[in-house]
């Protein structure tokens, strides 16, 4: 069946979704506001919730299964408007972890932030802050960096591809600075929508490749795609490469200038957890991307497909990341909104949620036991003649033995195929 075909058969048959069924895509604003309420209180019920909620998220995600569905959403802007608030309270909490840690540095109330909090509230800041410590360092460092990781690659993935709307771009390559992410809103939707699956991806992961090789081969890379983009962009309209012209350059004089406010403001610990809280989103990012397009090729001279992405139908997935489970669709049609993708049952799927499959990916040996068997069935099920070449090279050198061994096969096969047609 043709993707068009596919793609007019959800159109026609979309149900309306129910009022109910827009309040767990609303989860990220949720998690945004809780974090910023909690590095601003202490509150312990809500830090102990926030604990609770991704415990409770993972027995979720495969007890409420997949939804397959497409259906027609009458009050769409509501997303929309929750991408903001969740863009607002992450900035929220990175002004909060701010606020403690120069309070942490020298004593300071920052801004005024919690005189200006008493005077509305009652609720004395200060004193709540009084006994903090190592622990809520690192809390209000982990949630920082969490909700800033959310807001360049998952709702900040989705308002970067919403180029006909500058706020939602500003907005997304705002939270991007926040964790040093600047070149992503570049590199994402210009890079990788261009080379999936292809070595030129600094987003696909290679066969047998574990995700620390992946981060080691691939960050660099990202970089230099930038770089790559930028000056074939400056080429194009015919303006030297300075430095001002230069996106990934401006990126950069942003990002030098984040550093040093937080130097100034909050001294060498607040510097050093900072830092801690970039390395932590970029790894994040990583081993997002490392299960999305895992070990799929494509030849370079060919479009982008369905079978070139991994799907993922699971609810749980879908309302976390705003809908980038249905991978496949998104990448077919960049500038659909999340809500309105399709699920594409008839493409490569992964056998488990997201965050199944996070978990697992972090052990290189059950990660492999999991992805070998479905990585086969694409070769045999949906790769092109010249992906089935490109396929049998990654299984040789991918080191797994299953693949390996299948390599074989493909090889014997391939032979035969030759010797038929002389």
């Amino acid at each position: 069946m043709s993707i068009t075909a596919t793609s007019a058969q959800f159109t026609d048959t979309k149900p309306q979704a129910k009022t109910w069924m827009y309040i767990p895509y609303l989860m990220p604003m949720s998690i945004s506001f809780f974090a910023a309420y909690l590095v601003l209180t202490n509150s312990a019920v809500v830090g102990w919730g926030l604990i609770a909620f991704p415990v409770m998220l993972a027995i979720l995600e495969p007890i409420l299964g997949k939804d397959e569905n497409t259906y027609e959403w009458k009050h769409s802007q509501v997303f929309v408007y929750g991408m903001y608030v969740f863009s607002f309270f992450t900035f929220a909490t990175f002004i909060g972890f701010l606020w403690v840690m120069a309070h942490a540095h020298n004593g300071s109330d920052l801004l005024g932030i919690a005189a200006m909090i008493q005077a509305v509230t009652g609720f004395d800041m200060i004193a709540a802050h009084q006994d903090d410590g190592w622990f809520r360092y690192i809390v209000a460092t982990l949630l920082m960096s969490i909700t800033a990781t959310l807001g360049t690659v998952g709702l900040g993935h989705e308002l970067c591809h919403r180029t006909h709307e500058p706020l939602s771009v500003f907005l997304a390559r705002g939270m991007g600075a926040l964790n040093l992410f600047s070149y992503y809103a570049i590199e994402h939707p210009y890079g990788h929508h261009l080379t999936a699956a292809t070595p030129y991806d600094s987003s696909t992961a290679l066969r047998g490749e574990s995700i620390p090789r992946f981060i080691k081969r691939t960050f660099i890379q990202d970089y230099q795609i930038v770089q790559e983009l930028e000056q074939n962009r400056l080429n194009k309209l015919g303006t030297p490469n300075h430095f001002w012209k230069n996106k990934l350059y401006r990126g950069f004089a942003l990002e030098a200038l984040l550093v040093l406010v937080v130097f100034l403001l909050t001294g060498a610990l607040g510097l050093l957890l900072f830092a801690f809280a970039v390395v932590q989103s970029h790894v994040a990012y990583k081993a997002a991307a490392y299960i999305q397009h895992y070990g799929l090729v494509r030849d370079p001279n060919q479009p982008i497909e369905i079978h070139h992405s991994w799907g993922c139908n699971y609810r749980v997935t879908n309302w976390l990341v705003d809908g980038i489970g249905r991978h496949a669709d998104h990448h077919d049609v960049p500038e659909r909104e999340f809500w309105d993708l399709l699920p594409h049952c008839e493409g490569p799927q992964l056998p488990g949620g997201y965050l199944k499959m996070w978990a697992v990916s972090r052990n290189k040996r059950k990660w492999e036991e999991v992805i070998a068997p479905i990585l086969i069935e694409w070769d045999n099920t949906y790769a092109s003649p010249e992906e089935k070449r490109l396929a049998m090279e990654a299984n040789k050198n991918s080191g797994i033995p299953l693949l390996v061994e299948h390599a074989k096969k493909q090889q014997a096969e391939l032979a035969a195929k030759d010797t038929a047609c002389i």
